[in-house]
């Protein structure tokens, strides 16, 4: 039986968990039949799989039901409906990776995890980290290899550096951003949308009420997501809520992806009700009840079939009570609006972030690379090419040699477009009254790299494994490779801005007057550089017609 030492009580009940010392593994070692100490590695603490909300389909969280009797949590709970990660598939195969194909599918997913290292004491209150996935809101789940901090935790450990860690699932896709008139009029206050991000916001509140019982401290606690997670976080930077102190955004930012109106933010409602055989003669409440009735399996594969990387966004809320997002935020951040007990922020990208996207949505040849760029101004349009075949031999983009897809004006343009200029304009306006710390990876996963059938760089998600250590894809290799190296020049730095609220003393912070960036190369090599010609050189890729807001639209469809 598990020790009753790691029952702990939550606002809802009590739950059990289990001391961890065997090396990750694709299922809980708490469900093996050796399960208990002699594993090896050092103890993780661990309660996974905590009901933290529940929910109707389309409507915000509420508080789960309780109970009385303690509820074991050795294993992931299951995750919400989603179509498969094309990063997971891409990697499925990959030696030490370990896909979790025993986890399954259900609406009521409000699961939350803890992770504390194994000499927690009696009263700590460590600082805690809360991971939010990415996955284009349209996925994610929180068991995924790429997410789970045990080796991260252990190697912190030998390090001096100990957190705790705490990771949730949130509702994407249609089940979590599905916004329509009818859902507004539905809603006494005219609220739709957006679940995906209460989910989030619930999350957060659960740690504030309940850490504590964990070993952490709820008045240190440090937000970091990568992507659609990076997303979200910037969004709730201004959610008025003391939800966090600290913010690291990976790879995303508040214009990465769109904020919306209403009859905007999700487009193929229309769609969706007549595929499902909805009259148009239906009233709102007839066509809502159908929705909510219609097996979620056909509600996914509707969905999947209009997705594209515009499909899905939050929602721009009336101004009323319990409302957020009721314009841009980038337009609350110039006017110096974000909450102001978020004390630090870490932001950056990573070398080849354009890479997957360039491939799925096929921008990969001269012309689809000058269809891309008619979309924007015609004034514009000569400076984006020159911009972005600049490196090629006499900055000319022709069929006639083949061009690695790191090195292709459209991977190039993508990268700047999505990611690094929505990062930089954040940064600049963040960094007025808060420490601001920006970074660029630069060293590819190398085990992946050496390995795939095409070289995709420093692609969006490299970070991932450095930042959790997922060390069962290199320890083949040995303490000293490179990739064991640099994983632990990220999680160090990353766990020492949770505890300190400085990554390293040597990280030059970034300032408007003296933009700099840390560069993350191989083998855990750091070194600060100088971004002074970032704005020289920068090019506005605002498409034509379009006022420059949330995020910008382009073509494609995306599963990260």
């Amino acid at each position: 039986m598990v020790s009753l030492e790691l029952t702990r009580d939550t606002s809802y009940g009590p739950v059990t968990g289990f001391a961890d010392s065997h090396p990750l593994r694709r299922t809980s070692s708490a469900l093996d039949p050796h399960r208990g100490s002699g594993g090896g590695e050092d103890p993780v603490l661990k309660w996974l799989g905590i009901p933290y909300a529940q929910a109707r389909r389309f409507v915000r969280p509420s508080p789960p039901e309780t109970w009385k009797e303690a509820k074991d949590c050795l294993e992931f709970g299951s995750m919400f409906p989603q179509p498969p990660s094309n990063t997971e598939l891409l990697l499925a195969k990959l030696p030490g990776f370990l896909m979790r194909t025993h986890i399954p599918f259900s609406e009521s997913s409000h699961f939350i995890n803890v992770f504390a290292p194994g000499d927690l004491k009696e009263g700590e209150k460590l600082p805690v980290l809360v991971w939010i996935y990415g996955g284009a809101l349209n996925n994610g789940t929180a068991d995924r290899f790429f997410y789970d901090p045990t080796c991260w935790i252990r190697d912190g450990q030998k390090r001096g550096q100990r957190c705790i860690i705490v990771t949730g699932n949130y509702r994407t896709n249609i089940f979590g951003f599905c916004a329509s008139d009818d859902l507004a009029k539905e809603d006494p206050n005219g609220l739709c949308g957006n679940y995906g991000a209460y989910d989030v916001i619930t999350m957060f509140e659960w740690v504030k009420a309940n850490i504590a019982n964990f070993g952490g401290d709820p008045e240190n606690v440090t937000a970091f997501g990568q992507s659609a997670g990076a997303f979200l976080i910037s969004h709730l930077l201004v959610s008025g809520k003391r939800l966090f102190r600290r913010a690291i955004c990976q790879s995303g930012a508040a214009e990465t992806m769109l904020l919306r109106p209403v009859s905007q933010a999700y487009p193929a409602y229309t769609s969706i009700l007549e595929s499902i055989g909805v009259p148009s003669t239906a009233s709102p409440s007839e066509r809502l009840s159908t929705l909510r009735s219609a097996p979620a399996e056909t509600l996914l594969s509707l969905h999947n079939a209009s997705h594209s990387f515009t499909s899905l966004s939050l929602a721009l809320e009336p101004k009323v009570e319990g409302a957020i997002w009721t314009e841009g935020t980038m337009k609350r951040f110039e006017r110096g609006e974000w909450d102001e007990w978020v004390e630090q922020v870490i932001l950056g990208t990573t070398e080849d972030e354009g890479t997957i996207f360039a491939s799925a949505f096929q921008l990969t040849s001269p012309q689809a690379f000058d269809t891309y760029v008619s979309r924007f101004p015609p004034s514009l349009q000569p400076k984006i090419k020159a911009k972005y075949t600049s490196h090629l031999p006499n900055g000319t983009y022709d069929s006639s040699s083949p061009i690695p897809l790191t090195a292709m004006p459209g991977s190039k343009l993508l990268a700047d477009q999505v990611f690094l200029h929505p990062v930089m304009d954040q940064a600049a306006l963040l960094a007025r009254s808060t420490k601001v710390w920006l970074y660029r990876l630069r060293a590819p996963v190398e085990v992946i790299d050496r390995v795939a059938p095409v070289k995709l760089g420093v692609f969006h998600s490299a970070d991932l494994p450095f930042v959790f250590n997922s060390r069962s894809l290199w320890e083949h290799e040995g303490p000293e490779a490179d990739d064991a190296k640099t994983a632990a020049a990220v999680g160090e730095r990353w766990m020492r801005f949770a505890i300190e609220g400085n990554p390293d003393p040597s990280w030059t912070p970034y300032t408007p007057a003296k933009p700099s960036w840390l560069a993350f190369d191989r083998a855990g090599k750091v070194s600060n550089e100088d971004l002074s010609w970032f704005e020289k050189e920068k090019v506005e890729l605002v498409f034509a017609g379009q006022e420059k807001s949330e995020g910008e639209e382009f073509l494609g469809e995306s599963n990260e």
